[in-house]
Protein backbone atom coordinates (compact mmCIF):
# COMPACT_ATOMS: atom_id res chain seq x y z
CA UNK A 1 0.00 0.00 0.00
CA UNK A 2 2.56 2.77 0.20
CA UNK A 3 2.26 4.07 -3.27
CA UNK A 4 -1.56 4.55 -2.36
CA UNK A 5 -0.16 6.13 0.84
CA UNK A 6 2.54 8.43 -0.65
CA UNK A 7 -0.01 9.27 -3.48
CA UNK A 8 -2.22 10.82 -1.34
CA UNK A 9 0.37 12.45 0.93
CA UNK A 10 1.37 14.23 -2.20
CA UNK A 11 -1.86 15.93 -2.92
CA UNK A 12 -1.29 17.66 0.68
CA UNK A 13 -5.19 17.76 1.30
CA UNK A 14 -6.03 20.76 3.63
CA UNK A 15 -10.14 20.41 3.09
CA UNK A 16 -12.66 17.67 3.89
CA UNK A 17 -12.63 14.39 1.81
CA UNK A 18 -15.65 12.97 0.62
CA UNK A 19 -15.18 8.93 0.47
CA UNK A 20 -17.73 7.00 -1.49
CA UNK A 21 -17.64 4.11 0.75
CA UNK A 22 -20.28 0.97 0.25
CA UNK A 23 -18.80 -1.23 4.04
CA UNK A 24 -17.17 -3.25 0.84
CA UNK A 25 -13.85 -4.47 1.51
CA UNK A 26 -12.42 -2.10 -1.20
CA UNK A 27 -13.54 1.49 0.25
CA UNK A 28 -13.54 -0.02 3.85
CA UNK A 29 -9.68 -0.54 2.96
CA UNK A 30 -9.81 2.94 1.43
CA UNK A 31 -11.38 4.26 4.99
CA UNK A 32 -8.85 2.89 6.83
CA UNK A 33 -5.82 4.63 5.17
CA UNK A 34 -7.55 7.56 4.80
CA UNK A 35 -7.86 7.72 8.69
CA UNK A 36 -4.88 6.46 9.60
CA UNK A 37 -3.53 9.61 7.60
CA UNK A 38 -5.33 11.86 9.02
CA UNK A 39 -7.52 13.02 6.99
CA UNK A 40 -10.81 14.93 7.77
CA UNK A 41 -13.32 12.53 5.74
CA UNK A 42 -16.66 12.59 5.21
CA UNK A 43 -18.08 8.65 4.51
CA UNK A 44 -20.93 9.36 1.63
CA UNK A 45 -22.87 5.92 1.83
CA UNK A 46 -26.21 5.35 -0.60
CA UNK A 47 -28.67 2.19 0.13
CA UNK A 48 -29.40 1.36 -2.99
CA UNK A 49 -32.30 -1.15 -2.25
CA UNK A 50 -31.16 -3.82 -4.51
CA UNK A 51 -30.09 -6.83 -2.09
CA UNK A 52 -31.78 -7.95 0.77
CA UNK A 53 -28.08 -7.17 2.61
CA UNK A 54 -28.62 -3.84 1.74
CA UNK A 55 -30.09 -2.01 5.00
CA UNK A 56 -28.13 -3.97 6.94
CA UNK A 57 -25.04 -2.60 5.49
CA UNK A 58 -26.23 0.76 5.78
CA UNK A 59 -26.63 0.19 9.37
CA UNK A 60 -23.24 -1.68 10.08
CA UNK A 61 -21.60 1.35 8.46
CA UNK A 62 -23.27 3.99 10.66
CA UNK A 63 -22.64 2.52 13.28
CA UNK A 64 -18.97 1.90 12.69
CA UNK A 65 -18.92 5.82 11.78
CA UNK A 66 -20.87 6.33 15.11
CA UNK A 67 -18.16 4.20 17.08
CA UNK A 68 -15.18 6.07 15.38
CA UNK A 69 -16.32 9.94 15.15
CA UNK A 70 -16.56 9.99 11.65
CA UNK A 71 -19.92 11.92 10.00
CA UNK A 72 -22.04 9.91 7.83
CA UNK A 73 -24.23 10.62 5.19
CA UNK A 74 -26.74 8.07 3.74
CA UNK A 75 -29.23 8.40 0.84
CA UNK A 76 -31.64 5.31 0.40
CA UNK A 77 -32.88 4.91 -3.31
CA UNK A 78 -36.83 3.57 -2.86
CA UNK A 79 -37.63 3.47 -6.07
CA UNK A 80 -36.28 3.58 -9.91
CA UNK A 81 -37.67 4.51 -12.62
CA UNK A 82 -37.86 2.25 -16.08
CA UNK A 83 -34.55 2.14 -17.89
CA UNK A 84 -31.00 0.70 -17.20
CA UNK A 85 -31.32 0.41 -13.30
CA UNK A 86 -27.69 -0.08 -13.22
CA UNK A 87 -27.01 3.19 -15.21
CA UNK A 88 -29.74 4.63 -13.05
CA UNK A 89 -28.60 3.86 -10.04
CA UNK A 90 -24.79 5.68 -11.34
CA UNK A 91 -26.42 8.79 -11.55
CA UNK A 92 -28.54 8.92 -8.77
CA UNK A 93 -25.46 7.92 -7.03
CA UNK A 94 -22.63 10.29 -8.24
CA UNK A 95 -25.87 13.28 -8.02
CA UNK A 96 -25.55 12.46 -4.15
CA UNK A 97 -22.16 12.57 -4.19
CA UNK A 98 -22.25 15.83 -6.02
CA UNK A 99 -24.54 16.97 -3.20
CA UNK A 100 -22.75 16.07 0.00
CA UNK A 101 -19.69 17.60 -1.69
CA UNK A 102 -20.92 20.90 -1.76
CA UNK A 103 -22.56 20.69 1.59
CA UNK A 104 -18.88 20.46 3.13
CA UNK A 105 -17.69 22.73 0.36
CA UNK A 106 -14.95 19.53 -0.30
CA UNK A 107 -12.21 19.74 -2.96
CA UNK A 108 -12.49 16.17 -3.45
CA UNK A 109 -14.21 12.92 -3.74
CA UNK A 110 -12.83 9.73 -2.92
CA UNK A 111 -13.49 6.16 -4.87
CA UNK A 112 -12.19 2.67 -4.27
CA UNK A 113 -11.29 1.60 -7.89
CA UNK A 114 -8.52 -0.25 -7.85
CA UNK A 115 -6.05 -1.95 -10.20
CA UNK A 116 -8.73 -5.03 -10.98
CA UNK A 117 -11.34 -3.00 -11.71
CA UNK A 118 -9.29 -1.27 -14.10
CA UNK A 119 -8.23 -4.24 -16.18
CA UNK A 120 -12.09 -5.48 -15.80
CA UNK A 121 -12.78 -2.07 -17.39
CA UNK A 122 -10.61 -1.88 -20.09
CA UNK A 123 -11.34 -5.29 -21.23
CA UNK A 124 -14.89 -4.50 -20.84
CA UNK A 125 -15.02 -1.84 -22.65
CA UNK A 126 -13.10 -3.41 -25.90
CA UNK A 127 -15.37 -5.77 -25.99
CA UNK A 128 -18.54 -4.06 -26.03
CA UNK A 129 -16.98 -1.04 -28.17
CA UNK A 130 -16.52 2.39 -27.09
CA UNK A 131 -15.06 6.02 -27.56
CA UNK A 132 -11.49 6.25 -27.83
CA UNK A 133 -11.17 8.31 -24.72
CA UNK A 134 -13.62 5.22 -23.05
CA UNK A 135 -11.18 2.35 -23.79
CA UNK A 136 -9.16 4.45 -21.26
CA UNK A 137 -11.28 3.31 -18.53
CA UNK A 138 -10.10 5.47 -15.05
CA UNK A 139 -7.33 6.81 -14.32
CA UNK A 140 -6.29 8.30 -10.64
CA UNK A 141 -7.28 11.31 -10.59
CA UNK A 142 -9.50 13.49 -13.01
CA UNK A 143 -10.67 16.94 -12.33
CA UNK A 144 -14.33 18.14 -12.97
CA UNK A 145 -15.88 21.25 -12.90
CA UNK A 146 -17.50 20.67 -9.27
CA UNK A 147 -14.80 18.52 -7.38
CA UNK A 148 -11.40 16.43 -7.96
CA UNK A 149 -12.37 12.86 -8.12
CA UNK A 150 -9.68 10.37 -7.12
CA UNK A 151 -9.23 6.78 -7.21
CA UNK A 152 -5.75 5.88 -5.34
CA UNK A 153 -6.42 2.43 -4.79
CA UNK A 154 -5.61 2.03 -8.40
CA UNK A 155 -2.00 1.01 -8.10
CA UNK A 156 -2.98 -1.85 -5.98
CA UNK A 157 -4.94 -5.13 -6.57
CA UNK A 158 -7.68 -7.00 -4.71
CA UNK A 159 -5.28 -9.53 -3.45
CA UNK A 160 -3.42 -6.42 -2.31
CA UNK A 161 -6.39 -5.13 -0.43
CA UNK A 162 -7.45 -8.08 1.02
CA UNK A 163 -3.84 -8.57 2.58
CA UNK A 164 -4.08 -4.74 3.66
CA UNK A 165 -7.86 -5.93 5.31
CA UNK A 166 -6.66 -9.26 6.90
CA UNK A 167 -3.44 -6.98 8.90
CA UNK A 168 -5.47 -4.78 9.90
CA UNK A 169 -8.71 -6.08 11.28
CA UNK A 170 -10.60 -4.34 9.03
CA UNK A 171 -14.66 -4.88 9.06
CA UNK A 172 -16.27 -4.83 5.37
CA UNK A 173 -19.44 -6.76 4.06
CA UNK A 174 -19.20 -8.83 0.68
CA UNK A 175 -21.72 -8.44 -1.92
CA UNK A 176 -22.22 -12.05 -2.85
CA UNK A 177 -24.09 -10.79 -6.06
CA UNK A 178 -20.18 -9.83 -7.39
CA UNK A 179 -19.79 -13.99 -7.31
CA UNK A 180 -22.61 -14.55 -9.32
CA UNK A 181 -20.69 -15.15 -13.13
CA UNK A 182 -24.30 -14.21 -14.70
CA UNK A 183 -22.99 -10.30 -14.57
CA UNK A 184 -20.69 -10.01 -17.59
CA UNK A 185 -18.00 -7.89 -15.28
CA UNK A 186 -17.73 -11.11 -12.50
CA UNK A 187 -17.19 -13.36 -15.69
CA UNK A 188 -13.70 -11.22 -16.86
CA UNK A 189 -13.19 -10.98 -12.90
CA UNK A 190 -13.34 -14.81 -12.05
CA UNK A 191 -12.20 -15.87 -15.66
CA UNK A 192 -10.53 -14.00 -17.85
CA UNK A 193 -8.17 -11.55 -15.52
CA UNK A 194 -6.95 -14.72 -13.46
CA UNK A 195 -5.54 -16.17 -17.12
CA UNK A 196 -4.00 -12.41 -16.99
CA UNK A 197 -2.25 -12.43 -14.33
CA UNK A 198 -0.83 -15.87 -14.67
CA UNK A 199 1.23 -14.00 -17.56
CA UNK A 200 2.28 -10.88 -15.39
CA UNK A 201 0.77 -11.35 -11.81
CA UNK A 202 1.49 -7.11 -12.05
CA UNK A 203 -0.54 -6.39 -15.27
CA UNK A 204 -2.70 -3.40 -13.82
CA UNK A 205 0.48 -1.77 -13.75
CA UNK A 206 0.46 -2.25 -17.48
CA UNK A 207 -2.81 -1.23 -17.76
CA UNK A 208 -2.42 1.55 -15.67
CA UNK A 209 0.27 2.80 -18.77
CA UNK A 210 -2.03 1.91 -21.29
CA UNK A 211 -5.13 4.23 -19.56
CA UNK A 212 -2.24 7.10 -19.39
CA UNK A 213 -1.27 7.01 -22.65
CA UNK A 214 -5.12 6.98 -23.85
CA UNK A 215 -5.68 9.89 -22.13
CA UNK A 216 -2.48 11.66 -23.41
CA UNK A 217 -3.26 11.05 -26.77
CA UNK A 218 -6.91 11.73 -26.27
CA UNK A 219 -6.07 15.53 -24.41
CA UNK A 220 -3.91 16.26 -27.27
CA UNK A 221 -6.53 15.79 -30.03
CA UNK A 222 -8.97 17.41 -27.85
CA UNK A 223 -7.34 20.34 -27.97
CA UNK A 224 -6.96 19.99 -31.85
CA UNK A 225 -10.94 19.84 -32.03
CA UNK A 226 -12.05 22.55 -29.23
CA UNK A 227 -9.46 24.69 -31.94
CA UNK A 228 -12.01 23.57 -35.14
CA UNK A 229 -15.08 23.91 -33.05
CA UNK A 230 -14.22 27.75 -32.07
CA UNK A 231 -13.22 28.48 -35.91
CA UNK A 232 -16.02 26.47 -37.68
CA UNK A 233 -18.67 26.23 -35.24
CA UNK A 234 -19.09 28.47 -32.11
CA UNK A 235 -19.97 31.87 -33.46
CA UNK A 236 -22.56 30.84 -36.35
CA UNK A 237 -23.97 27.06 -34.45
CA UNK A 238 -24.26 25.74 -37.58
CA UNK A 239 -21.39 23.43 -39.95
CA UNK A 240 -20.29 24.31 -43.59
CA UNK A 241 -19.86 21.15 -45.16
CA UNK A 242 -17.23 22.44 -47.00
CA UNK A 243 -14.99 23.52 -44.25
CA UNK A 244 -14.94 20.30 -42.66
CA UNK A 245 -15.14 17.56 -45.50
CA UNK A 246 -11.61 18.03 -45.84
CA UNK A 247 -10.67 17.16 -42.26
CA UNK A 248 -9.86 13.46 -41.35
CA UNK A 249 -12.80 11.31 -40.51
CA UNK A 250 -12.35 10.95 -37.29
CA UNK A 251 -11.29 14.73 -36.13
CA UNK A 252 -14.87 15.21 -37.99
CA UNK A 253 -16.31 12.47 -35.75
CA UNK A 254 -15.25 13.68 -32.42
CA UNK A 255 -16.04 17.85 -33.80
CA UNK A 256 -19.70 16.36 -34.21
CA UNK A 257 -19.42 14.63 -31.07
CA UNK A 258 -18.10 17.97 -29.09
CA UNK A 259 -21.38 20.12 -30.77
CA UNK A 260 -23.60 17.73 -29.86
CA UNK A 261 -22.94 17.51 -25.94
CA UNK A 262 -23.01 21.14 -25.92
CA UNK A 263 -26.49 21.25 -27.49
CA UNK A 264 -27.33 18.65 -24.75
CA UNK A 265 -25.26 19.50 -21.62
CA UNK A 266 -27.14 18.34 -19.01
CA UNK A 267 -28.70 15.92 -21.08
CA UNK A 268 -25.82 14.60 -22.26
CA UNK A 269 -26.26 10.78 -21.59
CA UNK A 270 -28.94 10.84 -24.21
CA UNK A 271 -26.21 10.88 -26.88
CA UNK A 272 -24.83 8.33 -28.25
CA UNK A 273 -22.21 7.12 -30.94
CA UNK A 274 -25.96 6.19 -33.02
CA UNK A 275 -26.67 9.77 -33.59
CA UNK A 276 -23.33 11.21 -34.01
CA UNK A 277 -23.45 8.85 -36.88
CA UNK A 278 -26.66 10.36 -38.00
CA UNK A 279 -24.79 13.64 -38.23
CA UNK A 280 -21.71 12.17 -40.02
CA UNK A 281 -23.80 10.83 -42.86
CA UNK A 282 -25.52 13.80 -43.36
CA UNK A 283 -22.36 15.40 -43.70
CA UNK A 284 -20.80 12.51 -46.04
CA UNK A 285 -24.09 12.26 -48.00
CA UNK A 286 -24.70 13.21 -51.70
CA UNK A 287 -28.03 14.18 -50.47
CA UNK A 288 -28.63 18.06 -50.67
CA UNK A 289 -31.40 18.29 -48.43
CA UNK A 290 -32.21 16.47 -45.45
CA UNK A 291 -33.73 16.09 -41.99
CA UNK A 292 -33.24 13.76 -38.93
CA UNK A 293 -34.55 13.65 -35.78
CA UNK A 294 -32.64 13.56 -32.52
CA UNK A 295 -33.72 12.92 -28.63
CA UNK A 296 -35.69 15.44 -26.85
CA UNK A 297 -37.37 16.95 -29.92
CA UNK A 298 -34.53 18.50 -31.65
CA UNK A 299 -33.04 17.84 -34.89
CA UNK A 300 -30.34 18.24 -37.14
CA UNK A 301 -31.12 19.47 -40.96
CA UNK A 302 -28.93 19.60 -43.82
CA UNK A 303 -29.59 22.43 -46.78
CA UNK A 304 -27.16 21.91 -49.54
CA UNK A 305 -24.01 22.81 -47.79
CA UNK A 306 -25.02 23.45 -44.12
CA UNK A 307 -25.34 21.31 -41.35
CA UNK A 308 -27.24 22.72 -37.98
CA UNK A 309 -29.16 21.38 -34.97
CA UNK A 310 -32.65 23.28 -34.05
CA UNK A 311 -35.51 22.55 -32.25
CA UNK A 312 -38.35 20.67 -33.78
CA UNK A 313 -40.28 22.90 -34.68
CA UNK A 314 -44.38 22.41 -34.56
CA UNK A 315 -46.08 23.46 -38.27
CA UNK A 316 -49.51 25.08 -38.05
CA UNK A 317 -51.47 24.52 -41.01
CA UNK A 318 -52.75 27.84 -42.03
CA UNK A 319 -55.59 28.30 -44.65
CA UNK A 320 -56.49 32.41 -44.94
CA UNK A 321 -58.97 33.72 -47.79
CA UNK A 322 -57.23 36.28 -49.80
CA UNK A 323 -59.80 39.68 -49.94
CA UNK A 324 -57.04 41.98 -50.29
CA UNK A 325 -53.65 41.37 -48.32
CA UNK A 326 -52.79 38.31 -46.36
CA UNK A 327 -49.25 38.83 -44.30
CA UNK A 328 -47.10 36.07 -43.67
CA UNK A 329 -44.53 37.29 -41.29
CA UNK A 330 -41.42 38.24 -44.04
CA UNK A 331 -43.85 37.57 -46.85
CA UNK A 332 -46.90 39.28 -47.91
CA UNK A 333 -49.65 38.10 -50.32
CA UNK A 334 -51.60 40.91 -52.22
CA UNK A 335 -53.98 41.90 -55.06
CA UNK A 336 -53.04 44.39 -57.37
CA UNK A 337 -54.73 47.14 -59.50
CA UNK A 338 -52.09 46.44 -62.47
CA UNK A 339 -48.32 46.46 -63.11
CA UNK A 340 -45.53 46.93 -65.29
CA UNK A 341 -44.15 43.62 -64.63
CA UNK A 342 -44.52 41.27 -67.67
CA UNK A 343 -43.00 37.95 -66.49
CA UNK A 344 -41.95 37.05 -62.90
CA UNK A 345 -42.65 34.31 -60.45
CA UNK A 346 -43.17 36.66 -57.77
CA UNK A 347 -46.64 37.93 -60.19
CA UNK A 348 -49.53 36.10 -61.42
CA UNK A 349 -52.65 36.60 -63.80
CA UNK A 350 -55.88 34.65 -62.96
CA UNK A 351 -59.18 34.21 -65.11
CA UNK A 352 -62.46 34.44 -62.86
CA UNK A 353 -63.52 31.68 -65.50
CA UNK A 354 -60.78 29.34 -64.86
CA UNK A 355 -60.61 29.62 -61.41
CA UNK A 356 -63.58 29.23 -58.18
CA UNK A 357 -63.57 31.73 -55.70
CA UNK A 358 -62.58 32.67 -52.76
CA UNK A 359 -58.87 32.28 -53.31
CA UNK A 360 -56.97 30.73 -50.59
CA UNK A 361 -53.52 31.22 -48.96
CA UNK A 362 -52.47 28.19 -47.25
CA UNK A 363 -49.24 26.39 -46.24
CA UNK A 364 -47.93 22.80 -48.35
CA UNK A 365 -49.83 19.65 -47.80
CA UNK A 366 -48.42 16.43 -48.26
CA UNK A 367 -49.31 14.79 -51.43
CA UNK A 368 -49.95 18.54 -53.14
CA UNK A 369 -49.17 18.81 -57.14
CA UNK A 370 -49.61 21.77 -59.29
CA UNK A 371 -50.96 21.48 -62.71
CA UNK A 372 -48.40 23.29 -65.60
CA UNK A 373 -48.51 23.65 -68.86
CA UNK A 374 -46.55 20.48 -69.92
CA UNK A 375 -48.24 18.32 -67.05
CA UNK A 376 -48.30 18.11 -63.56
CA UNK A 377 -45.94 17.81 -61.01
CA UNK A 378 -45.55 17.42 -56.87
CA UNK A 379 -45.16 20.95 -55.14
CA UNK A 380 -42.39 18.85 -52.77
CA UNK A 381 -40.13 18.48 -55.55
CA UNK A 382 -40.75 21.98 -57.45
CA UNK A 383 -39.45 23.42 -53.86
CA UNK A 384 -36.75 20.98 -53.82
CA UNK A 385 -35.36 22.00 -57.00
CA UNK A 386 -35.68 25.83 -55.78
CA UNK A 387 -33.54 24.98 -53.00
CA UNK A 388 -36.12 25.60 -50.37
CA UNK A 389 -34.77 23.80 -47.30
CA UNK A 390 -36.91 20.87 -46.02
CA UNK A 391 -37.69 22.45 -42.86
CA UNK A 392 -39.76 25.57 -44.85
CA UNK A 393 -41.45 23.15 -47.21
CA UNK A 394 -44.23 22.58 -45.11
CA UNK A 395 -45.02 26.03 -44.15
CA UNK A 396 -43.90 27.63 -47.66
CA UNK A 397 -47.42 29.49 -48.77
CA UNK A 398 -49.42 28.04 -51.43
CA UNK A 399 -52.06 29.76 -53.44
CA UNK A 400 -55.39 27.80 -54.16
CA UNK A 401 -59.02 28.17 -55.09
CA UNK A 402 -61.80 27.36 -53.53
CA UNK A 403 -61.51 23.35 -54.95
CA UNK A 404 -58.11 23.42 -53.39
CA UNK A 405 -57.01 23.33 -57.42
CA UNK A 406 -53.59 24.77 -56.64
CA UNK A 407 -52.66 27.96 -58.58
CA UNK A 408 -49.17 29.38 -58.06
CA UNK A 409 -46.58 28.40 -55.70
CA UNK A 410 -45.32 32.26 -55.05
CA UNK A 411 -41.80 33.23 -55.81
CA UNK A 412 -41.35 29.57 -57.04
CA UNK A 413 -43.27 28.24 -59.93
CA UNK A 414 -47.11 29.42 -61.97
CA UNK A 415 -49.50 26.78 -62.99
CA UNK A 416 -51.24 26.41 -66.13
CA UNK A 417 -53.97 29.03 -64.88
CA UNK A 418 -51.52 31.86 -65.32
CA UNK A 419 -52.06 34.42 -68.14
CA UNK A 420 -49.97 36.66 -69.71
CA UNK A 421 -50.27 40.29 -69.81
CA UNK A 422 -51.49 40.13 -73.46
CA UNK A 423 -53.62 37.69 -72.24
CA UNK A 424 -57.26 38.22 -70.47
CA UNK A 425 -57.40 38.08 -66.91
CA UNK A 426 -59.13 39.30 -63.98
CA UNK A 427 -56.95 39.43 -60.73
CA UNK A 428 -53.23 40.29 -60.27
CA UNK A 429 -51.54 38.82 -57.23
CA UNK A 430 -47.96 39.91 -56.25
CA UNK A 431 -45.92 38.51 -53.71
CA UNK A 432 -43.10 40.00 -51.37
CA UNK A 433 -40.51 38.05 -49.36
CA UNK A 434 -38.47 40.17 -46.83
CA UNK A 435 -35.11 39.19 -46.14
CA UNK A 436 -34.96 36.84 -43.08
CA UNK A 437 -31.38 37.04 -40.88
CA UNK A 438 -30.58 33.39 -41.87
CA UNK A 439 -30.17 34.76 -45.53
CA UNK A 440 -28.53 37.59 -44.83
CA UNK A 441 -25.28 34.95 -42.77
Amino acid sequence: MEEVINYIKNLNINSKVILACSYGPDSMCLLDILKMLDIDVVIAHVNHKLRSESDLEYELLKKYCDDNNLIFEGYTINDYPKGNVENIARIKRYNFFEKIVRKYDANYLFTAHHGDDLVETVLMRISRGASFKGYAGFNVFTKTDKYNLVRPLIFVTKDDIEKYNKTNNIPYAIDKTNLELVHTRNIFRHKILPEFKEINPKIHKKFIKFSNNIIDYYNYVDEEVIGYKSVLYDEKKYLDINEVVNLPEFIVKLLVQKILFEVYKEDISRINDKHVRLVMDLIYSDKANKVVNLPKNKEVYKFYNKIEIKDKEIINNYDYKLDNEINLGLEKIFIVDSTDIVKSNYLIRLNFKDINLPIHVRNRLVGDKIELKNGTKKVGEILSEAKINKLDRDRYPIVCDDNNKILWIPGVKKSKFNRQINEDYDIIIKYMKKESNDEKK
